[in-house]
């Protein structure tokens, strides 16, 4: 069940069961189950719009199998990604059906579901936030990750900035908890993610009490403390050029990254020497790089971008100057000869 990226269309199938147990006859009240999945399409939708803003629309289709002995229901989240970003599927700023999913915990989270959003409210138990602090790992794809610690416990973990991105927002929080109101009426005695008919994740009545209760608290904003000891990380992203250059001998140029300006030093490149052979650089030549980002020594200060290696470069496209028309001579009056006396 991968992802599946049809043109600008990002797809991706999962399973969610409510087992019931044998005392319940393997029934469910239709005014419990109804909410829920509903619930489940609310929680995927607003998840998107935090994560994705308006650069992707979703939408949550559901064909429910009610042959086994739980209620399966078979989910699919079919995302949009508007035309005119489908290349930044592969950058920081989009996450794809499957990843978003991934975030919430709802698929391929075994071994890992801590650092899930719903994984992360069950270990937040409803406590309030101590600390959390910028540290120096990222992922593949750049994300930051983040250490938490909690009031009263002296263990801390690590989670992706946008699982805490999620569990701030209060829509997000609202839908997730509806998406467990089967267990709290007692309608079912555990949710189960699955895969292919095979549970990767399962949550019974006493994580799901955790959840609600660090649902119920509500979002706990809190300042994220910079790592003092933060390392350079090396990312591929997508750059756009953001001023025109052309003086080879300029080291910063400016670019448009994930949609804000940015400066970059480029002086280990030959961008600057094969922009001039091009006649200069120009609003929005797209560069495909490897990048160094170091992180900002201070809290005011701002990261430090160094371009390492080109991989790609697709120029701007330019307007055609058109040749300006000859100005027509205009007819002088012909003068009449003068009589002579």
């Amino acid at each position: 069940m991968a992802d599946i990226e049809d043109g600008d269309m990002s797809r991706r199938s999962f399973q969610i069961a409510y087992d019931g147990g044998a005392a319940s006859g393997h029934s469910m009240d239709v005014e419990a189950l109804a909410p829920a999945l509903l619930a489940f399409g609310r929680l995927i939708r607003e998840s998107n719009a935090v994560l994705n803003q308006n650069r992707a629309t979703i939408k949550v289709l559901v064909t429910s199998d009610f042959e086994h002995k739980c209620f399966n229901v078979n989910f699919e989240v079919v995302q949009s990604i508007l035309q005119h970003l489908k290349t930044l599927l592969q950058d920081d700023g989009v996450q794809t059906a499957t990843e978003l999913l991934k975030t919430i915990g709802i698929v391929g989270s075994a071994g890992s579901a801590v650092a899930t959003l719903f994984g992360f409210l069950k270990w937040k138990q409803g406590k309030r936030l101590q600390s959390v602090k910028r540290i120096s790992d990222v992922t593949s794809t750049g994300s930051v990750v983040l250490q938490i610690q909690i009031e009263g416990d002296g263990n801390s973990i690590n989670i992706p900035e946008n699982v805490l991105r999620l569990a701030e927002n209060p829509q997000v929080l609202r839908a997730l908890k509806d998406t467990l109101e089967p267990i709290e009426s007692r309608n079912a005695e555990r949710i189960e993610f699955r895969e292919a008919d095979q549970a990767i994740s399962v949550y019974d009545g006493e994580a799901a009490k955790a959840i609600v209760r660090s649902c119920d608290a509500g979002p706990d904003p809190i300042e994220i403390a910079p790592d003092l000891i933060a390392a350079p990380k090396t990312i591929t992203a997508t750059l756009y050029a953001h001023g025109p250059v052309f003086d080879a001998k300029v080291r910063n140029w400016r670019f448009k990254y994930q949609r804000k300006p940015i400066y970059a030093d480029v002086s280990e490149t030959f961008i600057a020497r094969d922009a001039v052979r091009r006649g200069g650089s120009f609003m929005n030549d797209r560069y495909r790089v490897r990048m160094e980002v170091t992180p900002p020594s201070t809290e005011e200060g701002a990261p430090h971008y160094k371009i390492t290696e080109v991989l790609d470069f697709t120029p701007a496209e330019r307007q055609t100057s058109l040749p300006l028309k000859k100005k027509r001579p205009v007819p002088q009056p012909k003068r009449k000869p003068s009589k002579r006396s």
